[in-house]
């Protein structure tokens, strides 16, 4: 039986992270200039399933074994996204984009889904332990067939066309897919190579982004058992990492995959207005990214790592002096 650490940092997920932010950049903006069925390559919505099951994990990695305290863990997690995800709308209204924004446009909406989970996360958690994380994955995909099957989806089989109510639902077996495999990370076992998984993820994403559009299985249909292989892709990535060591240039990128993928589009925008040359402008807005995420997704991200440290801290404290102590 593999030995994972015992500490919250896991490698291999950034690797994840940055293939998923890569492919929404260049399915948003090289995919539309490609010929052919060679625009297909590029995927978006299959990328935010992943990204939904790699933040079940890394939420859930933490408390698997221990309580936890709701108000650091949500102080925590929503300071960690809401100034980010806030100066990119702002920026994105500052640019006339009207449709970023988290009601009825891109990007945002999935940051949307995120805070729901966050903030289902401390009433899940117990549920978990009393009935178990397949009940509770079983029952939200119920939820999510409901939701889709029952309200239908656009002419292009969108997945987030529910609006913030309802978005979250459809995503949610994703992420609680993320929980499970956290929880089960140590007994897990997953035949193949770590290619095998990449080339069957990359391939079905491709084949479900070409249905999607030219066929009646929409994203909003195909997302949920997407989920079960994109599972099994990022546990292969954790392993290998695990076994050989990450992939260092991808790791750093997807250290900047929040920056990427909420700040490409109105990078794009911006470069858009001097050259118009697709791979240029995926180019230099990708080098845009990176002062945002230096001056503002990085500091909010120390910001919460001390919120929570501190609010934990604190409630220690207070216990400690009104004469309560760990044994009793």
């Amino acid at each position: 039986m593999r030995s994972f650490p015992s500490s919250n940092r896991i490698e291999g997920l950034d690797t994840v992270r940055a293939v998923a932010a890569l492919s929404v950049v260049f399915a948003h903006l090289l995919g539309p200039s490609m010929p052919g069925i060679s625009r297909y390559i590029f995927t978006g919505h299959p990328a935010v399933i992943a990204f939904f099951v790699v933040s079940g994990f890394c939420i859930h990695y933490p408390y698997r074994f221990r309580g936890l305290q709701v108000a650091p863990f949500l102080a925590g997690r929503f300071i960690r996204i809401v100034p980010p995800a806030t100066a990119a709308f702002i920026l994105a209204q500052a640019m006339g984009m009207r449709a970023y924004n988290p009601i009825d446009g891109y990007i945002l909406w999935s940051v949307v889904c995120e805070a729901v989970y966050y903030c289902l996360y401390p009433l899940i958690l117990p549920i978990s332990r009393r009935i178990g994380w397949p009940v509770l994955i079983a029952v939200s995909v119920i939820a999510s067939y409901g939701v889709a099957i029952g309200l239908g989806s656009d002419q292009y089989g969108n997945a987030m066309k529910y609006g913030p109510q309802l978005n979250w639902v459809i995503g949610l077996p994703a992420w609680l897919l993320g929980c499970y495999l956290a929880q089960n990370l140590d007994r897990l076992k997953l035949p193949g190579s770590v290619w095998g998984w990449r080339v069957a993820t990359a391939a079905s994403a491709s084949a479900l982004y070409w249905a999607t559009t030219n066929t009646g299985a929409g994203f909003y249909l195909t997302m949920v058992p997407f989920s079960v292989l994109a599972g099994c892709w990022i546990l292969a990535e954790i392993r290998t990492a695990t076994d050989r060591g990450p992939i260092r240039p991808l790791e750093k990128i997807g250290a900047a995959c929040f920056s990427i993928y909420l700040v490409h589009a109105i990078a794009a925008a911006a470069v858009d207005l001097i050259v118009t040359a697709p791979i240029i402008v995926c180019a230099l807005s990708l080098a845009l990214v990176y002062p945002f995420y230096r001056w503002i997704e990085k500091p909010c991200h120390a910001a919460a790592r001390r919120a929570k440290v501190t609010m934990e801290q604190l409630k220690v404290r207070r216990r400690l002096e009104e004469g309560v102590d760990f044994g009793g």
